[in-house]
């Protein structure tokens, strides 16, 4: 779009995704999100693919929902959750716990690897046994505390515009992407004719209309995106597609 088609962008340059951790916080993990925008979003994901993936990453996880949604539709999968932001990761841990907590599965048996195993005799066992299947850190994106091949999936929503250190960002990524994996990357796409953006945005109420201009500005365009990827030696690896006001980099390990 057009620079005097949006607005200004007060987003901080980091996993944190918001100055304003709680509001964000607040207006983003809420039950009718995680039912219209994260679960459809991950099951998308999912779809696209071609495998099943043993263990994933949601860098940027911010509130930890795309990461519950992934133990919750994968059962045996390992889904761990990063952000730089201490606030989200502690939100994120909290509301797992209660989860948890509340969960009675541990009174009548878990399925591990396709077997029925014998139920567990206690929360506190229960407890444990979750820790090996979702988890949230606190962690660089341009450091990752992973060894070479750790994941075989990799998603990164509304993340990467906010990363401080893109360039390293990615060879990290692609580092710790097993072979075979894919990562995904989703952000809005910043370079959207004014009059397909207008269209698209025609019946939304002007609040939301303004939001998703901030949004915009925030993000990259596609030749940003291009360069990013041709320096981290990614451009034989990924394509970009766009849909709408929505753009996605996809990055896979068969090369």
């Amino acid at each position: 779009m057009p620079e005097n088609a949006v607005l200004g962008c007060n987003l901080s340059k980091n996993l944190s995704f918001s100055q304003d951790e709680e509001l964000y916080i607040a207006t983003s993990d809420t039950k009718i999100k995680m039912k219209n925008d994260y679960a459809p979003f991950v099951d998308k994901i999912l779809t696209d693919i071609s495998y099943v993936p043993n263990k994933v990453l949601d860098l940027g996880c911010g509130p930890g929902y795309i990461t519950r949604r992934i133990n919750e539709v994968l059962p045996n999968c390992f889904a761990l959750g990063v952000d730089k932001s201490a606030t989200m990761i502690n939100h994120a841990n909290k509301v797992l716990r209660r989860r948890l907590e509340d969960d009675c599965a541990f009174q009548s048996g878990i399925e591990i690897n396709g077997a029925m195993h014998a139920k567990l005799k206690d929360k506190a066992a229960y407890l444990s046994y979750c820790d090996f299947r979702i988890k949230y850190i606190i962690a660089d994106s341009a450091n990752l505390p992973f060894g070479n091949f750790s994941f075989d999936l990799i998603i990164l929503k509304g993340t990467f515009k906010c990363l401080d250190d893109k360039l390293n960002s990615l060879k990290e990524i692609y580092r710790v992407l097993s072979y075979g994996g894919e990562v995904f990357i989703y952000e809005f796409r910043k370079d959207i004719p004014e009059d397909e953006f207008n269209l698209l945005t025609k019946d939304m109420k002007p609040q939301k209309v303004n939001l998703l201009k901030r949004k915009l500005n925030c993000s990259l365009d596609i030749p940003e995106y291009k360069k990013y990827l041709f320096e981290a030696g990614l451009a034989g690896c990924s394509e970009i597609k766009t849909d709408g006001l929505d753009l996605k980099i996809r990055i896979s390990k068969n090369c």
